[in-house]
């Protein structure tokens, strides 16, 4: 998390300097963004439960094209979505042809699934001179890397011993992701929502949970 903190950071301060030296026009038709939010996830097993808070976060870039005089724009770009799952359970086995999670019967610190997408969001803007936002919008994502991470104590024949594990690449993943988009601020600063309509996992492979986020979103530029 300190990483992806330090990414906005850079993100946010590269961005806003950058916009000083280029002009109106050209902030109009180009736009950045990052994210912070939470995941609120929906349909998970009976015997999870999940942590209230499971950060995440995007950062984007969009095109826009103004339709005619109005203050309607197309949107389109590319995006990076980074979203957690927290949880008092684990995978029993990541290789297995269907995943099932199981509770953690020892104590334990952290116990996590993640997940990266390359994002293509589309939205219809619209723009006030007064500065009010709000977009509808929908957006396709591609799973770029997904793993679990647990810290917390291991049984072994001598014992318990704290260990911490991270196995990537859970294959049983749902490749693509998908669903529609909401934001609505004044200038910069916007919240926002996001409804998954695929499930995490493949049909029959998994649990068919899936996630809605909501957050707050800085535009800087």
């Amino acid at each position: 998390m300190k990483n992806l903190i330090l990414l906005f950071t850079t993100v946010i301060i590269s961005a806003t300097a950058f916009s000083q030296v280029v002009d109106y026009d050209q902030r109009q038709k180009f736009g950045l963004g990052v994210a912070v939010f939470n995941d609120f996830w929906m349909d998970p097993p009976d015997d999870m439960d999940t942590r209230l808070i499971n950060q995440g976060a995007n950062v984007f870039g969009m095109y826009n094209y103004q339709l005619g005089e109005s203050i309607v724009y197309l949107s389109a770009g590319l995006g990076l979505g980074m979203h957690n799952l927290y949880s008092d359970n684990q995978i029993e086995d990541i290789k297995a042809d269907t995943i099932r999670f199981i509770n953690i019967d020892e104590d334990y610190k952290k116990s996590k699934v993640s997940l990266t997408y390359v994002d293509l969001p589309v939205e219809f803007r619209f723009k006030t001179k007064g500065g009010f936002r709000t977009a509808i919008g929908f957006k396709v994502g591609y799973l770029i890397n997904s793993h679990t991470k647990y810290k917390g104590d291991q049984l072994l024949p001598s014992g318990t011993k704290e260990v911490k594990e991270k196995r990537k690449n859970i294959e049983q993943t749902e490749t693509l992701r998908y669903g529609p988009t909401f934001r609505i601020g004044y200038k910069w600063i916007n919240v926002f929502a996001y409804y998954q309509l695929s499930k995490l996992f493949q049909e029959d492979r998994g649990p068919q949970m899936y996630p809605v986020s909501a957050g707050i979103v800085i535009l800087p530029w």
